[in-house]
């Protein structure tokens, strides 16, 4: 029953799931751990019995040679939707796989760990995500600070003095940067597992902290609304200089002077907003 529900339940719902887990293992209480390289030095095994290449696995797989390369090496572990898919190909239980080694068909297994062996796959497969998703958020970052600086420039080449500027655009989009810095570099993708059980409205990590009343902060809307804010941000630090430039040089710096006031206040309540939406929708 439990093996069910981890493979189909939503991958916020996982997270928290793994996360809890997680803690139990770190306190000594798991008794079953996944090695990465005992799983990949026995796929590599298998796949050689079956004498097939890392490409013909990966094609098999619809993932790439590089991918099945990772697992065999034991950088990764393989998404928990491919185990059984995995394991079919190449004649083994799922359990087998997760194991590392071929087990004796007369030995009972128990179900504890089973499950546990599955847990700790979706933790490894969870943990791969997550590091990725934060390599692309880091790289978008640095494209977006690097787009900014360059739009500074041409509003400083074009006859804008720094002076003129650090009220609002400096202003502004060095706010942003620093806000779209901790989210991308800094901020945790997990809370602890006490929001979970408790309504609690705010969330301090750091020097970071974010107070918002009537919405409660839970494993289930964090990872989203961590994503909403990193996505105003980053928009922000591109467009409002971009916005500034046009208006500036197209029409005339009186006109910036009224409607960076008005973007500024759009920027702030939108991000509430969706804040607010996608917290209560994920609450």
């Amino acid at each position: 029953m439990n093996l069910v529900l981890i493979l189909c339940n939503s991958t916020a719902s996982r997270l928290i799931y793994v996360y809890s887990h997680y803690n139990m293992c770190a306190g000594g209480g798991c008794m079953y751990q996944i090695s990465n390289e005992k799983f990949g030095l026995f796929v590599t095994e298998l796949r050689k019995k079956k004498n097939l290449t890392q490409k013909d696995l990966a094609e098999k797989l619809y993932v790439s040679d590089k991918t099945v390369s990772k697992w065999e090496r034991g950088l990764s572990m393989p998404n928990v939707v491919l185990l059984i898919p995995i394991a079919d190909i190449l004649d083994v239980t799922v359990t087998e796989l997760l194991r590392g080694e071929k087990i004796d068909t007369q030995k009972n297994i128990d179900t504890k760990e089973v499950e546990e062996l599955v847990v700790g796959s979706l933790d490894m497969a969870v943990r791969d995500s997550i590091h990725q998703h934060r390599k692309n958020w880091i790289l978008a970052y640095l494209l977006c600070f690097l787009i900014s600086i360059t739009e500074i420039i041409m509003l400083v080449v074009s006859g804008n003095s720094i002076a003129e500027m650090k009220d609002d655009i400096l202003l502004v989009t060095g706010l942003m940067l620093l806000f779209g810095a901790w989210f991308c570099f800094f901020a945790k993708d997990m809370l602890p597992t006490y929001y979970d059980a408790n309504k609690i409205n705010y969330v301090s990590q750091g020097i970071f902290r974010i107070h918002l009343v009537g919405l409660s902060f839970n494993n289930g809307n964090w990872m989203y609304i961590c994503t909403i804010l990193k996505i105003w941000t980053l928009a922000t630090v591109v467009l409002y200089p971009l916005a500034g430039i046009i208006i500036i040089n197209c029409l005339n710096i009186a006109l910036w002077d009224i409607l960076s006031k008005i973007f500024l206040i759009m920027i702030l309540g939108g991000m509430v907003v969706s804040i607010y939406i996608i917290g209560k929708k994920y609450e």
